[in-house]
């Protein structure tokens, strides 16, 4: 699920074509369907959210029957690619999926029908929902997006190889110094100091720097007000200097080289294991011989509990015929029943307040941690998508792959990604 992919198009070049290509306000839609009215949805795929989606489109579908969903769920790979080429050639779907980094642009680029009051006003919008997870998808008193993927992190824990290595489950790591150590004297290696069993699987290179910033960094990582980017200050650069210590020198708790590309802790090959809640409903279905727990994300010693809360949204295409109607999917998508199934069978948190303070959905242990984890939560504050991947990419191969000095590189990347942040939010 780490995010990388190669764009036919630079996203600043694609959002650049569309707001030369803006045209004036589409005619007000029909509060009533006609006869027959077609919805194209794209997404990326993710094994537990397709079978809910195809569920939905079921129930929505009997529930209108003149209407018909057209949905497809698209290889993370390849997802953007498709998606900002298909939007700059007027050719994009009706609705789709984009992550909270991306909103300021595609707002201000015009690429985004906003939910008509027909549908949900503002008002009530910001009743259902709670702040953090609709916040930056509202502009000028409007909604451009309603959430379900909301994810906080959770750590995962192979019970069985944690007690092999004299680790106790009932008392998992809280701090990354506690992760760290038992992290360490759970790798295993080989005669020649090949890494054969991880202590940490690092695969999802997101999850464990974007937990070490967050947790590490009291105030702001990305400040949109001063448009400043924080992270190259001591807090992030220690952050980056743990991301080191798990990664590099004899006593790394896994390595690129390790089963690349492959999910070591679905194979019982790491003992810990840094994702999205959602995670569960993988290992569900493909690690069904490996006994499990889940427990809160590690932080520095001394410090209350801290996640980032990431939040993906449904959001309507300005070009499409049927805003009305669009909109219309995209409310039951995130709606109250909706989002019981979204979290029961995928293991996405809810977005509702209804929901996220509701006893009857803690049904189990992991299930009471994932819902937990909101309370502590605190939103991811990046700003733009591909090139601001890319920077945080190039910053791990360096730090990891390269060996580079860790407060060099991220003064550097930091530099790089605050010139990004400074050209999207137009900061003078």
């Amino acid at each position: 699920m780490w995010k990388q992919w190669k764009h036919k198009i630079t996203l600043m070049f694609f959002l650049a074509a569309l707001v030369s290509a803006q045209c004036g306000p589409a005619a007000p839609a029909s509060p009533t369907a006609p006869p027959q009215i077609t919805i194209v949805h794209w997404q990326h795929h993710h094994e537990a959210r397709k079978p809910v989606v195809d569920a939905l489109i079921q129930e929505f579908q009997a529930k209108y029957p003149n209407a018909t969903i057209k949905f497809e769920s698209i290889p993370y790979e390849q997802y953007f690619d498709k998606l900002l080429t298909a939007l700059a050639s007027k050719t994009g779907p009706d609705v789709f999926q984009i992550p909270m980094e991306m909103a300021e642009q595609l707002i201000k680029a015009g690429a985004l029908a906003p939910v008509p009051e027909s549908v949900m006003t503002s008002q009530q919008i910001e009743e259902a929902f709670i702040p953090a997870a609709i916040q930056r998808f509202k502009s000028g008193g409007k909604y451009y997006g309603l959430p379900t993927d909301v994810q906080t992190l959770i750590l995962f824990i192979n019970v069985d190889l944690l007690k092999e290595c004299g680790g106790d489950p009932a008392k998992p790591p809280a701090t990354w110094e506690e992760l760290e150590e038992q992290a360490r004297r759970c790798t295993k290696r080989d005669a020649q100091g090949n890494i054969v069993q991880a202590g940490l699987d690092t695969r999802y290179r997101w999850a464990v720097f974007t937990q070490a910033m967050y947790s590490f960094i009291d105030g702001p990582v990305v400040d949109a007000a001063s448009c400043k980017v924080n992270y190259d200050e001591p807090q992030g650069i220690a952050a980056w200097k743990l991301v080191a210590e798990l990664m590099t020198g004899p006593e790394a708790v896994d390595s690129p080289k390790f089963l690349t590309g492959q999910r070591k802790f679905e194979q019982g090959k790491a003992v810990f294991y840094i994702n999205h809640p959602v995670t569960r409903g993988r290992l569900e279905r493909e690690a069904k011989g490996i006994n499990w727990i889940v427990a809160p994300p590690p932080v520095p010693a001394g410090k209350k509990p801290v996640t980032p809360l990431h939040v993906w949204a449904y959001v309507v295409n300005k070009d499409t015929r049927n805003p009305e109607w669009a909109w219309r999917w995209v409310q039951f998508l995130t709606g109250k029943d909706a989002q019981i199934q979204w979290f029961q069978k995928a293991g996405d948190l809810p977005s509702l307040k209804a929901l996220v303070s509701d006893p009857s959905l803690a049904t189990d242990e992991k299930f009471r941690i994932a819902l937990e984890s909101m309370n502590y939560s605190r939103p991811v504050e990046q700003v733009g998508q591909t090139e601001v991947d890319n920077i945080q990419a190039e910053l791990w191969e360096k730090i990891v792959i390269q060996g580079a000095d860790v407060e060099t590189a991220v003064k550097e990347a930091a530099a790089k990604e605050e010139e990004v942040v400074r050209k999207i939010l137009g900061c003078p």
